[in-house]
């Protein structure tokens, strides 16, 4: 059984960990169509190819981002959680240590005022990751202008005030809002662009004429850093990702995950209804895009998108069901999927820099494109040889990926030193916190990671 960075005791949930390793492979799957629209010939196949295409435009496509959303919600949440349950202890043992005479009154509220030291430091920690997450991003983004990690950071560094404090009220009010607006936007677009292609001025194959030399030129970094920072942008706008940030927050305070086995039924139902209500928003755009249909009514792309965190609630009630509770021993499927898991940020951006040599030498061999079933083959691939060195490094007992381990060096190393007031020290003290002169400063402690 492994544990958590809180402590030897702590255990860690091999849910997220789990969760996390399978939505590395929906992206990987997810993310093959933009390396291989950079080939010169579309390479649409054969029957079998509109088939896979239908089924991951069902089941995959803008499904495996907010299913990314939902546990890292979970894991700032479960972040905030853990550090303010260890300040509130190790200040409560503090005072009681010092000033073991206090009336319950005046202790109650020098706890309260632990409470809000937690609060504040929370904010800070998540903020301050939050940043150094949007620095990872722009780097990624040199190699891979689709980078998801900025798109978090933002979240992270706009939202921790909100999650930190659980403000639900006012999440739920501008997830709401949001995704109204963003709607209306995505509907816009889509009968903006349908007016502008009965005009005659514009096609589809003229919409691509990016080519593999694109991705293999000196330029290319250029153009990734320059389009990723209005793509980060919209993505926050127009997507799914916020409110299923404040859903995984929302999770990480229910036994949901860490006692899948008290939930059975609820998470089987919800599994099969948020996978088939995905795919039947999405079943209009998946059977155009697939080539079934000649083409789609304006809007199904709008449906297809919104139906994306059904399918995300989905897959994650299924993987916490399949993860259960947690075991000294999980199997050999979910140790794999769990080592992954653990290091997500280093296999996700690993994925991108096998990615551009796979698909780079095929370009440069020659080939002119590559269809939608050898694409998934290749994505596959990719996360299984990425897979097995997670494992590697887990059997190795090294608990962290490298970005892992830098990002939390990073995030540790930019820790302010916070101010705490001074506890009484005379067992008759009864003078509550607000009242207390004096204050200590305390080093801040190493920012731990979480199953984020």
């Amino acid at each position: 059984m492994s544990t958590s960075f809180t402590g030897s005791h702590s255990i860690r949930y091999p849910a997220p960990d789990l969760a996390r390793g399978f939505m590395l492979l929906l992206i990987a799957v997810a993310n093959v169509p933009f390396w291989t629209a950079l080939f010169p010939a579309s390479g649409e196949g054969g029957a079998a190819d509109q088939w896979w295409v239908l089924i991951r435009q069902l089941f995959v496509d803008h499904r495996a981002y907010p299913l990314f959303s939902l546990l890292f919600g979970f894991g700032l949440m479960t972040m905030i959680r853990r550090r303010r349950d260890a300040h509130v202890a190790a200040r409560t043992r503090e005072l009681d240590e010092s000033a073991p005479g206090l009336s319950p009154e005046a202790r109650d509220s020098w706890i309260a005022g632990f409470e809000k030291e937690a609060l504040e430091s929370g904010r800070a920690l998540v903020r301050r990751r939050g940043w150094w997450m949007l620095l990872f991003g722009a780097v990624h983004a040199l190699f891979f202008m689709g980078d998801i990690i900025g798109t978090y950071a933002l979240v992270a560094v706009l939202c921790a005030g909100l999650i930190a404090g659980r403000r639900w009220r006012l999440m739920i009010v501008i997830g709401i809002v949001q995704q109204v607006l963003a709607f209306a936007m995505l509907l816009f677009s889509e009968f903006a662009a349908e007016s502008f292609a009965n005009t005659g001025m514009y096609t589809a194959n003229q919409a691509d004429n990016t080519t593999i030399s694109g991705l293999v030129g000196w330029f290319y970094p250029l153009i990734g850093l320059v389009a990723w920072v209005p793509s980060t942008l919209f993505t926050l706008v127009l997507s799914q990702v916020l409110p299923a940030v404040f859903i995984g927050a929302a999770l990480a305070t229910t036994d949901l995950v860490s006692s899948p086995e008290r939930h059975r039924d609820l998470l089987l139902t919800a599994g099969i209804l948020g996978l088939a209500l995905g795919a039947l928003m999405g079943a209009p755009h998946a059977l155009a895009e697939a080539g079934f249909l000649e083409s789609a009514p304006t809007g199904t792309a709008a449906l297809h998108e919104f139906g994306g965190i059904a399918g995300a609630i989905g897959w994650l009630a299924l993987l916490v069901l399949i993860a259960g509770p947690p075991r000294e021993r999980l199997g050999a499927a979910r140790t794999l999927l769990a080592a992954v898991g653990k290091r997500s940020m280093s296999a996700y951006v690993l994925q991108t820099f096998v990615f551009i040599a796979v698909f780079g030498v095929l370009g440069l061999s020659g080939v002119e494109g590559v269809n939608p079933l050898l694409g998934m083959g290749i994505a596959v691939a990719v996360w299984v040889v990425i897979a097995l060195a997670c494992w590697v490094m887990e059997a190795r007992g090294r608990a962290r990926g490298p970005l892992e381990v830098l990002l939390r060096a990073a995030v540790a190393a930019s820790a302010a030193r916070q101010i705490l007031p001074g506890v009484p020290v005379a067992p008759s003290a009864q003078a509550p916190m607000a009242q207390a002169s004096g204050g200590i400063e305390e080093e801040p402690p190493a920012d731990r990671e979480t199953q984020d």
